[in-house]
């Protein structure tokens, strides 16, 4: 929580409009799918800058609502400032744990995430505690990544970089991260045993815009906690032909558009159950992608 509301959340509202661009593909899929309806209510959890919440809220409007809810303080900020700005009304931004938070049960229409819920301490707690805010029947809708080995807009650099760099410590599986939710199956039992029927695991590939010119995109990947893993500890003159090693790496994806890498990531929806929780008779949907 500590790096959400400190220095991870600071270089996010740096690069805000950036990772806007970059996740742009997911996050039109992402409430296309969901097609928000005037009068919803809608938890958009970890909103960061806002970009969904943003979206989802006038297609929602007049009488509806977009709750966005993260832990970064400085994330949260900015999306405020943008609402704002924007003269939305109707999305409001409040911070809280989704492992703790406490609406009231069955609030909410929908719960839509566009990777926010791979970083969860208790990933089994945080959907519970979720879908009681939904109302039963009330529907979900995010998206989280997919293994390593199938994103580009990793494996293209830290491919390259790892020829003159060692591999850092990567984890236990199944540890909050970005891929943590990569496994279909532990999806699956996760949101069923939640409380969550009709679950679907659906792959999603998108163009990511990482950066206008190689050079461009060389310079925020060192700003990335990416780099920060991969060149601690070396020398000079190792990190210095690692990057010379993601340019070139990099050159056959630039074009009149900019650096443009594929993403993989996982399209999940489900539905909260219409029985009342702890039921013992809870009927579970079948587990198939």
């Amino acid at each position: 929580m500590d790096y959400w509301d400190g220095a991870g959340g600071e270089h996010w509202v740096a690069e805000q409009v950036r990772y806007d661009e970059i996740n742009a593909a997911f996050g039109t899929r992402l409430v296309a799918v969901l097609a928000p309806q005037p009068g919803e209510r809608v938890l958009d959890v970890g909103c960061g800058n806002g970009a969904l919440s943003l979206a989802i809220a006038p297609l929602v409007a007049p009488t509806g609502l977009v709750l966005g809810l993260d832990i970064s303080g400085p994330m949260l900020d900015v999306a405020a400032q943008r609402a704002h700005v924007a003269q939305v009304s109707n999305a409001i931004f409040e911070r809280g744990d989704a492992q703790t938070y406490q609406p009231e049960d069955g609030s909410f229409d929908a719960l839509v995430s566009r990777f926010g819920v791979m970083f969860f301490d208790d990933p089994d707690a945080a959907f519970a505690n979720l879908a009681r805010s939904l109302r039963r029947g009330g529907r979900t809708v995010f998206t989280c990544w997919q293994n390593v080995l199938a994103n580009e807009w990793l494996m293209v650099p830290v491919g390259a970089a790892l020829a003159h760099v060692p591999l850092p410590e990567l984890g236990e599986p199944g540890q909050p991260g970005p891929f943590s939710l990569a496994e279909p199956d532990r999806v699956h039992s996760i949101l069923e045993g939640a409380g969550f029927v009709d679950v679907s695991v659906e792959d999603l590939r998108c163009p990511m815009r990482m950066g206008s010119t190689v050079e461009d995109t060389v310079s925020f990947m060192q700003r990335t906690d990416m780099a920060e893993a991969l060149m601690a500890d070396v020398s000079d003159e190792a990190a210095a032909a690692a990057w010379e090693a993601v340019r070139d790496a990099l050159e056959p994806y630039a074009g009149p558009n900019g650096v443009v890498l594929q993403g993989a990531a996982w399209l999940v929806t489900a539905t909260r159950h219409n029985s009342p929780p702890n039921n013992p008779g809870l009927a579970r949907a079948p587990s198939a992608t």
